[in-house]
Parts: structure tokens; sequence; C-alpha cells
């Protein structure tokens, strides 16, 4: 008998199904990451080499919950690309942060 992940996950209890989509939200980053990796023709083999890490931590950098921001640099910049962060306030201001060679703050309303 053959049960799809959907019919499973319908059979849960609520609060088990709301920490699946709350840790499946948490692996965006990852996953997003892969993404971009595998739109450059880049395999993971590749960024462990330009990045100075293992397959291994590639691997789990993809797939982790919970990423620091040095190692999302190091591997966006293996692959020629580069990372900003949007720092959003509750008013409405944010501040973005360039993480590349020549680092720069800019603030916007």
């Amino acid at each position: 008998m053959r049960n799809d992940w959907k019919t499973l996950r319908a059979e849960l209890p609520e609060d088990v199904r709301s920490r699946l989509d709350e840790k499946r939200g948490a692996r965006r980053l990852g996953k997003a990451l892969a993404e971009v990796r595998k739109a450059m023709n880049a395999t993971q083999q590749d960024v462990a080499t330009r990045a100075a890490m293992t397959q291994n931590t590639v691997s789990k950098i993809e797939n982790a919950d919970d990423v620091l921001v040095s190692s999302v640099i190091r591997y966006m910049h293996s692959i020629g690309g580069g990372v900003e962060l949007v720092l959003k306030t509750p008013d409405g201001k944010a501040t973005r942060v360039d993480f590349d060679p020549e680092i720069s703050i800019k603030h916007s309303a």
C-alpha cells in the first residue's frame, strides 16, 4: 500500500504540522543557495573546493535550519556571487548591508 506525503501529513495533529511547516520555512535559505548553485551549473564539490570547505559542509549548509552569515558569504563568493542582507525595522525603514569586498551600508526609508 502506497501512502503519499500529503495524505500522511493530513493525518498528523495540527501542532505537528505547524512544527513541520516552521522547519521547512527555516530551510528556505539553504534551498535558495542550492537553486543558485544549480543555476550557475556548479556542483557541491565545486563550491566546496572554491570556498575551502568539504562537500559535506556544503550539503549541511544547503539543508540546515540555521546557517552562519559568514558561511553564506563564502558559499556565494565561491560561485562568483555576493550577499546583501536587508535589516527591516517595524517602522518600515531598511538598512542594506553588502557583504562583498567593498562592504557598504545603505539606509533607506
